[in-house]
């Protein structure tokens, strides 16, 4: 009896960032936005390993919410602040010159579709574990 289950893409944070700025050197990418959920210690200590020739990649996120802004005010009194926050995400990351998705999320699906269908799919896209999961092959 075979297992049929896909491996987990939940990698330890050393090895995403040896995947990020993997991708991060072969697409000569400045800049890398983050779309996550991840505690800012996780975060921080990624930031601190993604390293392009001696220089650290910056990694943006989001903003953090504000209640006291009018935006965010206006948002969370209709109650869609969740929704609005992930179609930005969904928007910047399906927009960016190169995206890095986690297999088997919905969110990252939705994006590869939509880099399809607006026709800003990269070579360089591919799966956080991209061992088990190409999407492409980055050329330069």
């Amino acid at each position: 009896m075979l297992n049929n289950k896909q491996r987990s893409c939940f990698y330890p944070i050393p090895q995403a960032a040896d995947c990020i700025t993997r991708v991060a050197e072969r697409a000569n990418a400045p800049v890398v936005y983050l779309s996550t959920d991840a505690a800012e210690s996780e975060t921080g200590l990624l930031q601190s390993l993604v390293v392009v020739n001696g220089k650290a990649v910056p990694l943006v996120k989001r903003p953090a919410r504000n209640s006291a802004e009018k935006w965010d005010a206006l948002l969370y009194r209709h109650g869609i602040e969740g929704t609005v926050e992930a179609m930005l995400d969904k928007t910047i990351c399906a927009m960016s010159s190169v995206f890095i998705g986690a297999s088997g999320s919905t969110f990252t699906e939705d994006i590869l579709r939509l880099r399809k269908d607006w026709g800003s799919a990269s070579l360089c896209d591919e799966y956080l574990c991209q061992e088990f999961y190409r999407i492409g092959s980055c050329l330069r």
